[in-house]
């Protein structure tokens, strides 16, 4: 069995594609975006988990759900730091048959890069405990735009920053944890984010709206019933 103890903390969160649409939470705003690439680079001791379905080359994808109202902690107006917690918050990637699911720390930076420095998309989050010997993985997505042009605040965004702006677009995913043998096993996992195909991010925003749109129906339907 690939991974069983992480998968235990693990929660099938669906099929992912490159769009974005909104969540089932109930809280203000919730979000869920979509994202895919290849690995670049795997590192595993002693052993692959994953039993060869991971590699260099292979596929993955990863779901990140959080609010729009979260709150920047960060009080400088170039650095929006944004830490989420929760069962409504979570970051989920999807290698193989295998999906990692983290919702104790998820933390979404932007950086304006102003006076002339990087813009900066990054999202971090993590499960378990990355000192001592208990099982534990991070993962984090990486956007890097050298020119400093990608944005003109650290608001956060409710949507996909635009991947065509950005020169690095990187996955990282690390972790260890007992197999059933009691071994310790470590890996390390780099990828390459994939840019989204101009239809696939307009059928996403397309059905944004269009929820919206049913949202505002339903409620306008509401109020008329009550006046009646």
């Amino acid at each position: 069995m690939i991974l069983p103890r992480l998968e235990r903390m693990a929660v099938v969160v669906g099929v992912l594609a490159v769009l974005a649409t909104p969540g089932g939470f109930a809280v203000a705003d919730p979000i869920t975006l979509h994202y895919s690439g290849v690995v670049t680079q795997a590192s595993f001791d002693p052993y692959n988990p994953w039993q060869g379905a991971v590699s260099v080359g292979s596929a993955f994808g990863a779901g990140l759900h959080f609010d729009t109202s979260a709150v920047d902690a960060a009080a400088s107006s170039s650095l929006g730091s944004y830490t989420l917690s929760g069962l409504t918050y979570s970051f989920a990637p999807k290698l193989g048959l295998s999906e990692l699911h983290a919702m104790s720390t998820v933390n979404i930076s932007i950086v304006d890069g102003v006076g002339g420095g990087p813009d900066q998309y990054t999202v971090f989050a993590s499960e378990g405990v990355a000192d001592g010997l208990e099982a534990y993985y991070t993962m984090a997505i990486v956007l890097d735009d050298a020119s400093g042009t990608a944005f003109n605040s650290d608001a956060l965004l409710a949507g996909l920053p635009d991947f065509t702006q950005f020169s690095v677009r990187t996955f990282a995913l690390t972790g260890r944890y007992f197999d059933p043998q009691d071994r310790l096993i470590q890996y390390e996992i780099q990828g390459d984010l994939t840019v989204p195909e101009p239809g696939t991010a307009l059928l996403g925003a397309l059905a944004l709206l269009g929820c919206t749109a049913a949202t505002r129906r339903q409620k306008t339907i509401a109020l008329r019933a009550a006046a009646a």
